[in-house]
C-alpha cells in the first residue's frame, strides 16, 4: 500500500498528533524517509489546493488547517458527531448498539442510572432514533442506532460490531 495514503489517512482519523516512531515502525522507514514522505504529501496537498497540511517537527506530526482559511472554518464548522460525547453518552450508545431495539428503561437498568439526557444527546446528533414502541402496557419507545452511526464507526451493518470482550486478553481476567 502507498505510504502517503497510509500517513494521510491515519492523521486524518487520529484525535491529535501522531509520534514519528509510530509511522517509522508501521511503514518500516527511518525518520529521514518519513520526513521526505510528509514533504511529498504536503506538496500534493498544495497542488490539489487542499485546505490543510501536515504540520510536523522531528517527533510528531498532525493534519492542521491552513492559516488562510482557519478564521472561515470557525464560522462554518459543523458540530462534531462523535467527538465530545460524554462517558455516559458513549455507554448509552454502546448499550443501544448491542441491545437494539431497546427501551429507555432497559438502558437505564443496564447502566444503573437514568439515561434520559444521554438519549437526547444521541438523538440530537443523529446517532440513534426511535424505532417504534414495545407492545406492552405504557408502550415504551424502542431505540436503535442509525445509518449515520454505522458510517461514523465505519461498519456496513450492525452485525459487524465486534463481539463484546473481543479486544480483551482472557489471561487478564481473574
Amino acid at each position: 500500500m502507498n505510504n502517503k495514503k497510509i500517513i494521510s489517512a491515519v492523521l486524518l482519523v487520529s484525535d491529535g498528533p501522531v509520534d514519528h516512531i509510530y509511522f517509522e515502525n508501521l511503514l518500516q522507514v527511518n525518520n529521514e524517509e518519513l520526513l521526505k514522505i510528509i514533504a511529498e504529501i504536503n506538496q500534493d496537498f498544495t497542488h490539489a489546493e487542499i485546505g490543510f497540511y501536515i504540520k510536523h517537527d522531528n517527533l510528531k506530526c498532525d493534519i492542521v488547517t491552513k492559516s488562510e482559511i482557519s478564521d472561515f472554518l470557525t464560522e462554518v464548522k459543523p458540530p462534531p458527531i462523535l467527538r465530545g460525547l460524554s462517558t455516559p453518552a458513549l455507554e448509552t450508545l454502546a448499550i443501544i448498539a448491542y441491545e437494539q431495539p431497546v427501551t429507555k428503561m432497559k438502558i437505564s437498568e443496564i447502566r444503573g442510572v437514568e439515561s434520559e439526557s444521554s438519549i437526547k444527546t444521541l438523538e440530537s446528533r443523529g446517532l440513534i432514533d426511535k424505532a417504534g414502541e414495545l407492545d406492552v402496557p405504557g408502550n415504551p419507545i424502542l431505540y436503535t442506532t442509525t445509518e449515520l452511526f454505522l458510517q461514523k464507526i465505519d461498519l456496513s451493518s450492525i452485525n459487524n460490531l465486534p463481539t463484546i470482550g473481543e479486544y480483551f486478553d482472557s489471561s487478564e481476567e481473574e
